[in-house]
């Protein structure tokens, strides 16, 4: 989603262009989380569209004073802003999903992924290494299985999401599967571009 959002451009530029010495991986969780966040935006983005169209209305009625005009106008041109914005992020997703699936391997569950994060859900208490979210810990499970099955291959996790991949526990785990952790695509082409000379 930061590259919908426009948050991470060197990685869209990374999947437009991605050099013959990376290989991405992606957790099939992912995909699902994506189109999840994609949806809940999109819900909201429109129910802001149908507040705004109420307050047009609302302005429109007003006969007497200059501000509702004043408004209106405001409201009018903020209302095609952001159906522009919502048929861009539209576009960005569809494009993004694409590059890819085209672009990069999926990572399934495997088995044991499956039963260690049912032993979690049923526990008592929260035992998971994420507190509170079952997403983030499948997503971390699956890179570090992938990263297991591939030894010898030098590992890097890209995510924005630094409140939960970033503590310190998480790091502590995905070091021990030798995997470097980035929080953004620009930092990661900074390592990579040090790592050739």
């Amino acid at each position: 989603m930061a590259i919908v959002k426009g948050r991470d451009l060197e990685a869209k530029q990374l999947l437009q262009n991605i050099p013959p010495s990376i290989y991405i991986a992606i957790p099939a969780i992912c995909y699902v989380e994506a189109i999840n966040t994609y949806r809940i935006d999109k819900k909201n983005q429109s129910e802001f569209q149908a507040e705004m169209d109420k307050q047009i209305n609302e302005a429109m009625r007003d006969k007497t004073s200059i501000h509702p005009k004043l408004l209106l106008v405001h409201l009018e041109k903020a209302y095609i802003e952001n159906t522009r914005l919502l048929n861009d992020v539209q576009i960005r997703f569809s494009e993004t999903i694409n590059l890819l699936t085209q672009n990069a391997e999926i990572i399934n569950f495997t088995s044991s992924i499956i039963k260690d994060i049912s032993q979690h859900a049923v526990a008592l208490k929260e035992t998971l290494l994420i507190k509170n979210d079952l997403i983030d810990n499948l997503i971390l499970q699956c890179i570090v299985s992938h990263a297991n099955q591939h030894p010898y291959d030098q590992k890097v996790f890209i995510s924005g999401n630094t409140k939960d991949f970033g503590k310190q526990e998480v790091r502590e785990i995905l070091n021990s599967a030798k995997i470097k952790y980035f929080s953004n695509t620009k930092n990661f082409l900074g390592w990579l571009d040090s790592q050739l000379f």
